[in-house]
């Protein structure tokens, strides 16, 4: 045989040994028998990239409805029924600027990559406790929000009629400006401040006459004047001490003459032409307007003079478990000297323990609803258009001497109401402050702690990528 022979034979044996190995290999694949207990990995999705941050429409605007509220609550306990007791809700993203509110959570797919979950910071059973008591009050148009106002994390945020009294307008401020017109005082004419203001007649009536002190007639210290609000004093105070220009500064030092927070209107100022015109404006009477928002963060000024932006955002997450980057926030910034926002803040002890407020923080038998915990409080009402009606207000922050918690409460009132603003926020501290044991500063902190949230497994079951 040849060489080429013998080549030939030798490559036809490597082809036969080949066909039989893979003959037998084929049989005894077929001879095995299914382990019926074996695991079968379910197909890896594949996650795609999320957004690459949150937009700032997506998140504006809060579960504050009752309605809403009930689903956002709902939703948190069916995803995660171990997790703490904030709100929360799922949306599909249209565009930067709308979204569609989602009744479910999505299936785990590369199609369901857009639909985020958004956390709050809003505790669901404060929130729940804030509704019931605007409910007992028989609040028809009201909102309530309550504060940490050392970081400013909104833990509810409640409104009655949205339709009637969206919780993003700005609304007249009443009284409250007296708080600002304070501070202006005690900056620029801390002598004058220190010196009773002269009135005479009621208090809380004004005219170009009683722009100027008389020299003879009623007595009242600056405490005593917030505490009463009269209108008289802080008109005086206005013309006379502090002037248009101070009162602008301060307004827009504090952040009013902005938007406090996303979604929410900035406020307003009517220019000032006569000297009655500053009078009623540092009073209270007239001349501004401000969102509920703008009155929160007083509760951060006053408690160490830093201005912070209210949030209610926890975090947003798509269905795959990872985290978004959020709208920046407003960094924190000093609007007032930490030694006078403590004089201020114990100042307007006095509106709870004596003045307007004095009967919402006291029960029927005279004694504090709240036991030892004092509250700084202001009220205000102020008749206004658009819509009409009766605005009235009122902001406290508690324990007056280290604060944990600032409470607004706004009422658009009729001719027919029930309760006072400052009697629902008086109510609204009970529940934060008080149990079946009584009233204790420390009982604030359950509201407090926001524990990490793990993402649910059940969530990301066979995701793959990231």
């Amino acid at each position: 045989m040849t060489r080429a022979g013998r080549a030939a034979v030798a490559l036809l044996g490597i082809a036969l040994l080949a066909l039989l190995w893979g003959v037998r290999a084929i049989w005894r694949s077929g001879s095995q028998e299914i382990d019926p207990s074996a695991r079968v990995e379910p197909p890896s999705v594949s996650a795609p990239p999320p957004p690459a941050r949150v937009a700032s429409a997506w998140i504006e605007d809060p579960p504050r409805t009752r309605e809403r509220f009930s689903l956002a609550r709902t939703r948190a306990r069916e995803d995660d029924p171990a997790g703490p007791t904030r709100l929360v809700e799922w949306l599909d993203p249209i565009g930067p600027h709308s979204f569609h509110l989602r009744g479910d959570r999505p299936p785990v797919s590369p199609t369901a990559g857009d639909v985020l979950r958004v956390e709050y910071t809003l505790d669901a059973e404060l929130t729940d406790a804030v509704f019931e008591v605007l409910r007992r009050g028989r609040v028809e148009r009201g909102e309530a929000i309550v504060m940490d106002p050392r970081s400013g994390r909104l833990l509810a945020y409640v409104t009655t009629d949205p339709g009637q009294l969206p919780p993003e307008r700005a609304y007249p401020a009443a009284s409250i400006v007296k708080i600002l017109t304070a501070a202006a005082l005690l900056e620029k004419a801390p002598e004058k401040a220190s010196t009773p203001c002269v009135y005479r007649g009621n208090k809380y009536r004004l005219s170009r006459r009683r722009l100027d002190p008389p020299k003879k007639g009623n007595r009242a210290t600056l405490e005593q004047a917030l505490a009463t609000s009269n209108n008289q004093c802080f008109a005086q105070w206005a013309v006379h001490a502090v002037g248009e220009q101070k009162l602008f500064e301060v307004f827009e030092r504090f952040g009013w003459l902005a938007s406090p927070a996303l979604g929410h209107e900035p406020g307003e100022v009517e220019a000032v032409s006569t000297r009655l015109d500053l009078g009623r404006l540092g009073s209270g009477l007239d001349g501004l307007r401000v969102n509920p928002l703008h009155i929160a963060t007083l509760g951060s000024i006053l408690t160490d003079g830093r201005w912070i932006e209210p949030w209610w955002v926890e975090r947003v997450v798509d269905v795959f478990g990872r985290s978004l980057e959020l709208p920046s926030r407003a960094p924190s910034r000093r609007v007032l000297s930490r030694d006078l926002a403590d004089r201020l803040r114990a100042m307007l002890v006095a509106t709870t323990r004596s003045g307007t407020a004095r009967s919402a923080f006291r029960t029927r038998r005279g004694r504090p609803l709240l036991g030892g915990i004092e509250v700084a409080g202001k009220t205000g009402n102020l008749s206004g258009r658009n819509p009409s009606g009766r605005y009235e207000w009122f902001m406290g922050l508690a324990p007056a001497d280290d604060p944990r918690v600032a409470v607004v409460v706004l009422q658009l009132q009729s001719n027919l109401w029930w309760a006072h603003s400052s009697e629902l926020g008086a109510r609204i501290l009970r529940r934060v402050f008080c149990d079946s044991n009584g009233c204790r500063k420390q009982l604030a902190e359950r509201w407090m702690n926001a524990p990490e949230r793990a993402v649910p497994s059940t969530w990301v079951s066979g995701v793959s990528g990231g």
